[in-house]
């Protein structure tokens, strides 16, 4: 999203700059639907590990024990005035409804969570926040593994908290917070829950407005952040600001330049959700290293804004001030823009590392992406489709804002722009300066279809060195400012049924290539290109590939996959705790140069493109831990994960009491797209991975 400007240079660094002070979220106590408040409550000397307590609005009674059915607590008051331990499950009546807020204290361990969930039949349980001043309708604060899932949260005060003339107060569905300094909170999931109707601030009083929404995992203080959070599965709607937020800004100066790496939040993972006409943005990523958004639907992002707005913009689906971002498998339509964004897809400033590949994008009034120049860097984006995006006419299909955030790499999508649109194809916003040619920022656009039908003109960034055009299928439409392309293509890409449009996966169905298409096999070959298009076809790393984001060559054997741990262009993502160990004695490790490890004793993973079929080889080293202590997940395009079966052979001694050893696993399952070998939680000093083979 455009912010404002700062003329600095973003940098990595490892120091902690002061934080950025927010307001703390009062947890008020609940007045519930059974008319006790907190206050009458009385919490009892301690809870066993591993109870499961009930609430039941309807039979309950808070003076009875809670841990079964039928001696169920009444309120939320009951478990809000009480310390759980890991293993506790507290388990709401389906059909049944509160008032109020559930904040239960405590945290769980690895292996034993706490788990918020339902239980009997009938419609999932009902909590209304609409008595709370600010907070979530559902509360965390400075508590590890916790899951609350199975829920249906609304938090609408019923008065305008928008803050258009007074700046409102934050409200969510569902937050978790750390506002401990210096503290790192593990093992939250939240999944399978339907939040809607939260009357969030669009300016807020005491914090950034994005930071408030349907669901919320935020902090609030220096060097507090998280480690380890699933968002999965959870239909979101009708909220304001944020559909889904993960936010950490405990890293950064007041300027917003320097990211600190070791501060950030890691291995989050969002996927599968619904989210439906939020005020502003879908899906925010901010301050977080390692984040994976896949397979997510947004809707209708950009609801609402208001005149004089500072930040007026959205987007559906965008990760800023982090690093090593994967976003791929998702669907994003009709998000409006006020004044400024309004795209599907956002690489935000301050991002390092990013990928979006294997979307859909359409009818968003701004545009497929924005790329924001000046503090971001290193950004992929292949194998996409763009329908109708742009339509607004005032930015392009893909605009660059302020510069170029180079290396850029666009490659291999589909973009269709129908008759009478306006949309730009291509797009630079922002001042001469920043879309002059002598802007510094390397960029390359290869291999893609642009169907123009419209009348939309090209304006981009850096038209002397800068960009380099190759190899693309300009269809249609051929506006003088069409780019110089030596290798272009100029016919119709024969797509099966050209003028498809609307909702659905399957519509990308539409525009695969047919038979005879001058796309076909006519590409430039692009290095580490992911070995898969947005289909899952094969994608050689040496023969010509099609145009645009569908593979149509002759079907070949996937090629196999070969990682010496050299570095990180053949992997497509990690956790934050994976490194590269080059250090010795390199007998210990067979002589091996280079091997993946964790940087502390968490469990840690590594992702690689793969297909159905494919055999994973590991060559690992061993000190003290197992085999057992590396494991194989095959992943789908929805995130689904399948372990796979796995053998090692016998230990070969090295030096030192290492070993070394190969680890093979079965054939990777139909719908495979992606493979994981994941570390346990041990010893990290006393197990690497080295060569990594997929074939």
């Amino acid at each position: 999203m455009k912010r404002r400007i700062v003329p600095l240079r973003l940098r990595i660094a490892s120091a902690r700059p002061r934080p950025r002070t927010l307001g703390r979220l009062a947890l008020a106590a609940a007045i519930v639907a059974g008319g006790l408040t907190a206050g009458a409550v009385s919490a009892p000397a301690a809870i066993a590990a591993g109870t499961t307590y009930y609430i039941d609005s309807a039979t309950g009674n808070d003076a009875a024990a809670g841990t079964s059915p039928a001696t169920a607590w009444k309120s939320l008051a009951a478990a809000t005035s009480r310390t759980f331990a890991a293993g506790d499950s507290i388990l709401l009546a389906r059909g049944g409804a509160w008032s109020g807020q559930l904040a239960p204290k405590g945290s769980g361990a690895s292996g034993a969570p706490i788990t918020i969930s339902a239980y009997g039949t009938g419609a999932a349980p009902s909590i209304s926040g609409a008595p709370l001043a600010t907070g979530g309708a559902v509360q965390l604060e400075n508590q590890s593994w916790w899951t609350i899932e199975n829920l249906a949260i609304t938090n609408n005060s019923g008065t305008d908290n928008f803050g258009a003339t007074t700046p409102g107060t934050a409200r969510a569905g569902i937050q978790v917070r750390n506002s401990a300094g210096n503290t790192t909170l593990r093992g939250i999931v939240i999944r399978g829950n339907t939040v809607s109707d939260v009357n969030g601030c669009f300016a807020c009083s005491g914090l950034d407005a994005h930071d408030n929404g349907g669901i919320v995992v935020d902090t609030t203080a220096m060097g507090a952040n998280f480690d380890g959070v699933l968002i999965e599965n959870n239909h979101v709607e009708n909220v304001g600001r944020t559909g889904i937020v993960v936010w950490d800004n405990s890293y950064f100066t007041t300027s917003q330049t320097v990211v600190v790496q070791s501060a950030l939040t890691s291995n989050v993972r969002v996927r599968a959700n619904t989210v439906i006409d939020p005020d502003s943005d879908g899906i925010l990523a901010f301050g977080t290293d390692g984040a994976v958004l896949e397979s997510n639907v947004v809707r209708g992002a950009g609801q609402r804004t208001f005149e004089g707005s500072d930040m007026p913009a959205s987007a559906g689906i965008w990760p800023t001030r982090g690093m090593n971002t994967l976003v791929q498998f998702n669907e994003v339509s009709g998000t409006r823009l006020h004044k400024t964004d309004g795209q599907g897809f956002d690489v935000d400033m301050g991002s390092t590392n990013t990928r979006v590949q294997y979307n859909y994008s359409h009818d968003n009034e701004g545009g497929f992406l924005l790329l924001m120049g000046g503090f971001s860097s290193d950004v992929v984006v292949r194998d996409n489709l763009s329908i109708n995006d742009a339509w607004g006419g005032q930015k392009g299909v893909i605009t660059f804002s302020w510069g170029v955030p180079a290396p850029v790499r666009i490659y291999n999508n589909t973009i269709v722009i129908p008759p009478g649109s306006p949309a730009k194809p291509i797009y630079c916003d922002g001042d001469a300066g920043a879309c002059a040619s002598s802007t510094p920022g390397q960029w390359w656009f290869t291999n893609n279809i642009v169907d123009n039908r419209g009348t939309g003109e090209y304006t981009y960034p850096g038209l002397g060195t800068n960009a380099v055009f190759s190899s693309n299928l300009f269809s249609g439409n051929h506006p003088v400012s069409e780019p110089a392309d030596a290798a272009k293509i100029t016919a119709d890409p024969g797509f099966v049924a050209p003028g498809t449009t609307g909702d659905g996966i399957g519509v990308a169905n539409a525009y695969k290539l047919t038979a005879g298409s001058p796309a076909i096999s006519s590409g430039a070959v692009q290095s580490a290109n992911g070995l898969r298009d947005f289909f899952g076809n094969a994608v050689s790393p040496t023969a010509a590939p099609s145009r645009g984001f569908h593979e149509a060559a002759p079907p070949t054997p996937a090629p196999a996959l070969f990682d010496p741990a050299a570095d990180w262009s053949i992997s497509t993502a990690r956790s934050a705790n994976i490194v590269i160990d080059t250090t010795g004695p390199l007998s210990n490790m067979a002589g091996d140069a280079a091997r993946f490890k964790r940087s502390n004793n968490a469990a840690g993973w590594i992702r690689w493109d793969a297909a159905p079929g494919k055999v994973v080889t590991l060559t690992t080293f061993h000190f003290s831990q197992p085999p057992s202590a590396i494991t194989i997940v095959a992943l789908d395009a929805s995130g689904v994960e399948t372990a796979v079966p796995t053998t090692a052979t016998a230990a070969v001694a090295t030096t030192n009491g290492w070993t070394t050893r190969t680890i093979t696993s079965g054939a990777l399952p139909a719908a495979t797209r992606a493979v994981e070998v994941r570390f346990g939680p041990v010893s990290a000093w006393g197990i690497q991975v080295g060569d990594v083979t997929i074939n």
